[in-house]
């Protein structure tokens, strides 16, 4: 009840034949308390409390009733706490871990933590309290863990770890504890029926709503096919449904407080990310990250690991680590963030954060298909209301099916990823799209498998087709399936003599050094430029580059060789003698005498390679 349950939520799980089984009848909280009780019979618990029994003196009362439920540890057999019940005035239930460490000198902080709790202790009863929970055997054991998600829980499979509870082989093994307090965004409200007539119905023809829904169930697959983090971003104008988008994804695992902004740091990030693993992390505005953090975060985000950090006595602590797909939008995209300080997007952070066009084509924004409504905007009004009053039932039912399906779920996801790259990429796309290709697979198939399992309540093939869509949306955006660094390196070296065409290169028929036919300068100079003919016999330009410049100024923020190599590769500048250095020559310079240049030819300048 305190978690918001309803009869609706028995009645769901009384559908499944599994959810009861026969177990022994227990004897009662009172009685299961006192057989836990230390052999020498001090400590009695019952409906009214702890009292503490000594001889010739009637029973003194200690606190509330309390009860020591397990001993818990982390995974590696460290970090022991005493994992204690209990309610607080107001009858809401209290499951507190309360770290064996804690009970080192007078156990001041044990008391503390269960004060602020809501346990009521009595004005001298602090001692024995602390004897009783410290001396307390419950003979249950479970397992701590700071992270969400999947946990390997020994031949039967891995067990879903959530704040409130677990899900599959030996889900009550384990115990979600968050290192900054309770975490509630994985709160559930409403049924599954409500949820697919209210939000999922209107996600039918909307492309984007489709994806951003599939997104959430594709997250819990990573840990069972193997696959990598990463990450997409709605791009577009103001007011165009963007946050509308993740409000209704943020519906499918929790309520509105489920959705996190990219005003963060680094460091804060780490947590929300480790909060969410193998769940969704939904971004809004990525405006409002600081643009020096944006494109490592966005590494950080999808190598799965945080910062290395020194502990206390200066050895390394363990690092935060997640598996999880993001979901971002916001009016700029992550070039355009970059570029604000001056910095230019690495083809690897722009496959990390794949950028999805948010505006469908439709004229309605992001939106396609408005169901019946007069407007976008009351369409998107309508999808808030229901994301207020039903969510987070659609997960906990996806992850159900796939706690008891974890043999056969990856085989089937691996099929539609092969699928899905044969029908949008071809033969010669890059290893790079196929990496991001196999991304927006992974989205597809997880929509429609909880299509299958009755989940969504969408027409088979429609989460499949929604990612075709926003992948070929990608796509075009990117400008084909090519290797975008390369592109990159091109555009770099291109650019540069474009823009320093005039005041880096000196004429090759006015040498530097000869200030009868011009006025000495150029400070920056990074080379020669010669007039010539192109191939098709037209005045143009070639240029012979300085290798310091080439290597400090022209490639700068690349590796210098591979951008040589390629422009060799491609019969953008003449190929050398050596063999090591292909891209560099010997060439006579006017009046400098012979020189190791780069001699980039007018080809450079009629390529399409953009």
């Amino acid at each position: 009840v305190a978690r918001g349950w309803t009869a609706a939520h028995a009645a769901l799980l009384m559908q499944d034949p599994d959810t009861l089984r026969p177990v022994q009848p227990a004897a009662g909280k009172a009685a299961a308390a006192a057989s836990e009780a230390p052999k020498s019979g001090r400590f009695q618990l019952d409906a009214k409390g702890v009292w503490l029994i000594e001889t010739d003196r009637a029973p003194r009362w200690v606190c509330a009733p309390v009860e020591p439920v397990a001993m818990v540890r982390d995974p590696r057999n460290f970090a022991w706490g005493l994992l204690v019940e209990f309610f607080d005035p107001d009858r809401a239930l209290h499951r507190v871990i309360v770290p064996m460490a804690l009970f080192r000198g007078d156990g001041a902080e044990v008391a503390g933590l269960l004060l602020d709790q809501g346990l009521r202790i009595a004005p001298r009863g602090r001692p024995a309290l602390i004897e009783y929970l410290q001396t307390a055997s419950p003979k249950a054991r479970a397992r701590v863990t700071q992270r969400t998600g999947w946990h390997d829980a020994g031949p039967d499979g891995a067990a879903f770890v959530l704040p409130g509870d677990a899900i599959g082989p030996n889900a009550g093994a384990w115990i979600y504890e968050s290192e900054g307090g309770p975490v509630h965004t994985f709160a559930m409200r409403g049924n599954l029926n409500e949820w697919q007539r209210e939000l999922a119905r209107l996600c039918g023809g909307n492309s984007r709503l489709l994806f951003a829904v599939s997104v959430c169930f594709a997250s819990p697959l990573l840990f069972l096919i193997g696959a990598e983090s990463g990450g997409f971003h709605f791009r577009s104008n103001s007011s165009d449904g963007k946050t509308t988008a993740l409000r209704v994804a943020a519906s499918v695992c929790g309520g509105a407080d489920f959705m996190q902004r990219w005003r963060a740091t680094s460091n804060g990030l780490e947590a929300l990310a480790s909060a969410h693993c193998d769940a969704p992390l939904l971004l809004d505005e990525l405006a409002q990250m600081d643009p020096r953090e944006a494109g490592e975060t966005c590494y950080m985000l999808a190598n799965g690991s945080g910062k290395s950090r020194a502990g206390r006595t200066g050895g390394a602590r363990d690092r935060a680590s997640w598996r999880l797909l993001f979901l971002s939008c916001g009016e700029i995209g992550l070039s355009e963030h970059l570029g604000e300080i001056g910095k230019t997007p690495r083809a690897g952070q722009e496959l990390r954060l794949a950028e999805i066009p948010a505006d469908a084509g439709a004229g309605l924004g992001v939106f396609e298909n408005l169901h019946d409504y007069a407007t976008g905007s009351e369409f998107a009004k309508a999808l808030d209301r229901a994301a207020r009053r039903h969510y987070g039932t659609a997960f906990h039912a996806f992850v159900s099916k796939l706690a008891s399906n974890q043999e056969a779920v990856p085989d089937l996801v691996r099929e539609a990823q092969r699928k899905f790259e044969a029908h949008c990429l071809n033969d010669a796309a890059h290893g790079q799209a196929r990496r991001v290709a196999g991304r927006f697979a992974l989205v597809g198939a997880a929509g429609e498998l909880a299509t299958k399992w009755g989940i969504t309540g969408w027409q088979p093939g429609e989460a499949l087709q929604a990612a075709r869509t926003c992948f070929d949306a990608w796509l075009s955006r990117r400008g084909g399936q090519g290797n975008q660094e390369e592109k990159a390196m091109l555009r770099q070296v291109r650019e540069f003599i474009r823009r320093k065409g005039e005041s880096a290169f000196t004429d090759w028929d006015r040498p530097a050094n000869d200030t009868d036919k011009h006025a000495p300068g150029k400070p920056d100079r990074a080379g020669y430029r010669r007039g010539c003919q192109d191939a098709e016999g037209n005045e143009s330009q070639e240029y012979f580059l300085f290798n310091e410049a080439w290597r400090g100024v022209v490639c700068k923020g690349y590796d210098a060789a591979a951008v040589g190599r390629l422009l060799v590769a491609k019969g953008y500048c003449r190929k050398g003698s050596e063999t090591d250095r292909p891209w560099l020559v010997r060439e006579s310079l006017p009046t400098e005498g012979r020189a190791r240049v780069v001699h980039i030819l007018p080809a450079l300048f009629e390529s399409d390679d953009d």
